[in-house]
């Protein structure tokens, strides 16, 4: 007699969760047919393999272009925004559906959650006015935006489970990321940041307790875990990229012009007889000569404005204008009257002459320097969030005081639980990286992106567990189950 077979059983919560997969995947790909790939203005450097650029976005885009050699045209640039599309689709499922399951949110909160990487894509679509989406943009925010989800989403499954997968997961995303742009390193800090608290503090679903007395032997050894993968990871990257190069150009160098980010700083924040600090006369002379041109336009931090307001507009209207307008070419054209213009031996050269102005002119300008920090710290905040305009700077102070307090309340009130440790690395998160972009670049709301969705989660996760701990939620929003991470503390 045969056994007949049964079907599988599936649970509200997993047509539920395929449901939302399906919302996320129509969203992005619906951009994707109706605007197709979008070329923006640094998308050339890319395709041309340019060596400034990282390599991990040029050879994503050089492989799609041999894929589709037979099809001609720009068909492989179609395929590489449906790629990013689909993945920001995944990323941002992948995060809602994790965060849903650790910690017990009804299907609505859930939703809620999904909506919030909705929400910032079509800000940057219509309210920034860029006219594209990132997830369809051939820019390395393509890639590096859904990947950030990815690995702030595996960061969060190691601190609360401690599983290798996670962690070794968390190392790819973050090798990954910093191939294809150097902001990425901010992942790097969150990974150190989140092995070391792993270390101190006990997991979910830990019985024992951990012994006060150890807490410096697990303190160390999560710094040694911390700086093993650290180191592992960035000599990855560098061994990619040294290859990358070798096999493009023939010569293993890694990509070039770090540094003239640093050098644009120096630039604005430096005086003219702070010349005489550079030993080199020639390079002395080019350092007048790009000073007074800038000087001449008014690009240069001293004739910014008295107002917070004013000297941050300033910054940001002019730093392209320092930088690639002047700096770049006039620093090019020195590089080629003396050295002849090899590609790799250009860029050698040009990051040489700009690493002589570095050391020469920032070590006495250190006072401007932590001004125009400050300044831009305070301006990334804000673009985090919302834009610099004088009314969501307002609401900007207000979101993240609710923020703050909420935090402050979760401390006191549920420490332990995942939604406080959510809301608690989504804060380093965005420190981090402002810290990062404010040093070396101003903070548009391209280099703070990475942290809106996940900011509005964690303000909704907050939000959320507060009403449901004090008891203001109708029944069907409450918590089927609270576990032990979930209770008060």
């Amino acid at each position: 007699m045969k056994k007949s077979k049964t079907c599988p059983q599936f649970s509200k919560q997993t047509y539920a969760s395929a449901a939302l997969l399906l919302l996320s995947l129509g969203f992005y790909a619906f951009f994707a047919a109706f605007d197709g790939a979008v070329i923006c203005v640094d998308s050339p450097s890319y395709i041309q393999m340019n060596i400034s650029r990282e390599p991990l976005y040029s050879l994503f885009l050089a492989g799609l272009r041999a894929l589709f050699a037979g099809v001609g045209g720009d068909a492989y640039l179609t395929a590489a925004a449906w790629i990013q599309s689909i993945l920001a689709a995944f990323a941002a499922w992948s995060l809602t559906r994790f965060l849903w399951k650790e910690c017990r949110l009804p299907s609505v909160v859930a939703a809620a959650l999904l909506c919030m990487p909705f929400a910032v894509s079509l800000l940057c679509r219509f309210a920034a006015k860029r006219g594209s989406m990132y997830s369809n943009s051939i820019l390395t925010e393509g890639l590096a935006i859904p990947l950030y989800l990815l690995f702030f989403r595996y960061i969060l499954e190691y601190f609360f489970h401690r599983t290798r997968k996670s962690l070794l997961l968390s190392c790819l995303i973050t090798f990954l990321m910093i191939s294809a742009r150097k902001q990425m390193l901010i992942a790097l800090a969150m990974l150190m940041v989140c092995l070391i608290a792993a270390a101190v503090i006990p997991g979910y679903g830990e019985e024992e307790k951990r012994a006060p007395s150890a807490l410096g032997k697990r303190l160390g050894r999560g710094i040694l875990q911390a700086g093993v993968c650290a180191a592992l990871i960035l000599a990855s990257v560098s061994l990619f990229d040294l290859g990358y190069n070798y096999a493009l150009r023939g010569d293993a160098v890694t990509h070039s012009s770090d540094g003239r980010f640093i050098t644009t700083m120096a630039f604005y924040t430096a005086e003219r007889e702070d010349a005489s600090y550079i030993e080199d006369e020639e390079i002395r002379e080019l350092f007048l000569e790009i000073y007074d041109a800038c000087d001449a336009q008014g690009y240069l931090k001293h004739s910014a404005g008295e107002g917070w307001l004013d000297r941050v507009t300033h910054f940001g209207d002019y730093y392209d204008c320092i930088q690639i307008d002047t700096m770049w070419p006039m620093v090019n054209d020195y590089v080629r009257a003396r050295y002849g213009d090899g590609e790799v031996e250009l860029s050698e050269n040009a990051d040489r002459v700009m690493g002589v102005i570095n050391a020469s002119v920032l070590p006495h300008n250190l006072g401007s320097l932590m001004g125009s920090f400050l300044d831009n710290f305070l301006s990334g905040l804000i673009t985090t969030v919302a834009q610099r305009k004088v009314i969501l700077i307002w609401y900007s102070a207000f979101v993240y005081l609710l923020y703050a307090a909420l935090l402050l309340w979760h401390f006191k009130r549920a420490r332990h639980s995942r939604i406080t440790a959510t809301a608690s690395l989504t804060l380093v998160s965005i420190l981090c990286n402002v810290g990062l972009v404010s040093l070396v670049i101003f903070c548009q709301t391209r280099y703070t992106i990475y942290n809106m969705a996940l900011f509005y989660i964690s303000l909704i996760l907050l939000i959320y567990s507060f009403a449901a701990r004090q008891n203001l939620l109708p029944k069907a929003l409450r918590w089927a189950k609270l576990d032990e991470a979930d209770q008060d503390v």
